[in-house]
């Protein structure tokens, strides 16, 4: 046996017989090679200079082809500071049109409650935590152990994830802009995860499978007045199927999560400002959004785990979403 110093650290040498290598080491090298390269191609063969051998991905589909297509979206994204969106919607966002219509959204959540359905969340909870050690100690975890959440756990949740903390006065020229409509004054609500342009296009819909004193359902959140619209209510049968169509893992027992968290992007929301733009912008608040909920539910003894495995087209057809200009863009499982 020899020892050997790598980076001042002292690392055995040990000897191996060939059955041992064979065996035990081959296997997991190999793995670790292999997980390495067994991408058929390049994503960016065309652009860079060395490219993968031609027997490794003969029979496959070639980039000139069919490139990926975040590829391209990456290639081309932001090449200059006028590449946001064009100069006519930038420049246009100042308008009336946009800040009136931001300012009156409050009004399509007062239509729900005046409509009758409304779930009125409870006051959340006021996380005293110390930022450090919640976010030392957040980890995704899967070990439900299937006990229910409380409403005033959704409300605190939900709250800190993307409630509305304060308000925002465009100060708008009121000779110009005042109507009996929209009034003379235009605010909007500030969050508590940032937005681009402060637009906030992206929703939070909930399934509630295990929630006490909240029928099980599809809900969604409505910031405006810390309040649920009831989509659908769950039958025996639809639970059922949600349990039976949903797949997140060996890991993850559904049947003993409280809660899902689904981020829909409603894509006209942000994009009439910038433009292709406004989905790499939604998509960074999608992430803001869902880590404030992974440190709320550290804060509060709350199990959370972000799923990207979902079914695009069944998670938007059980929330009663088009998928055309509302998408689901990422789910969050929650349990105590």
């Amino acid at each position: 046996m020899a020892v050997i110093k790598k980076n001042d650290k002292k690392i055995k040498k040990i000897e191996v017989t060939k059955e041992e290598l064979e065996s035990r080491e081959i296997p997991l090298l190999f793995s670790t090679v292999n997980f390495s390269s067994n991408i058929p191609i390049s994503m960016y063969a065309d652009t860079i200079g060395i490219k993968t051998s031609e027997s490794s991905y003969r029979g496959a589909m070639n980039s000139e082809v069919n490139r990926n297509i975040s590829e391209e979206y990456l290639l081309n994204c932001k090449k200059s500071s006028a590449d946001i969106s064009t100069m006519l919607n930038v420049t246009g966002y100042s308008s009336f049109p946009i800040h009136s219509s931001l300012s009156s959204r409050v009004l399509l959540e007062e239509e729900v409650h005046k409509k009758g359905n409304a779930v009125k969340l409870p006051q959340y909870k006021n996380l005293n935590a110390p930022i450090g050690s919640v976010i030392r100690s957040r980890r995704s975890r899967r070990d439900f152990k299937g006990k229910p959440l409380t409403l005033n756990d959704l409300s605190t949740l939900l709250y800190y994830g993307d409630g509305v903390s304060g308000d925002f006065d465009f100060k708008l020229n009121k000779e110009e802009y005042g109507t009996i409509t929209f009034g003379d004054k235009y605010i909007s609500k500030l969050r508590t995860a940032p937005s681009g342009g402060g637009l906030y296009p992206i929703y939070l819909y909930i399934a509630a499978l295990n929630i006490n004193n909240l029928a099980k359902g599809i809900y969604k959140y409505m910031p405006f007045t810390h309040s649920l619209e009831k989509i659908k209510l769950f039958s025996d049968k639809d639970l059922e199927n949600y349990y039976n169509d949903n797949n997140f893992g060996m890991e993850i027992d559904l049947e003993k999560t409280a809660l899902s968290i689904y981020y829909v992007y409603s894509i006209y929301e942000n994009s009439r400002k910038y433009g292709d733009m406004g989905l790499q912008f939604a998509l960074i608040e999608t992430g803001e959004i869902a880590q404030n909920i992974q440190l709320a539910a550290a804060a509060g003894g709350i199990l959370a785990c972000d799923i990207g495995g979902f079914n695009k087209i069944k998670s938007e057809e059980l929330l009663d979403i088009d998928g055309i200009t509302n998408h689901v863009v990422h789910l969050t499982l929650i349990s105590k």
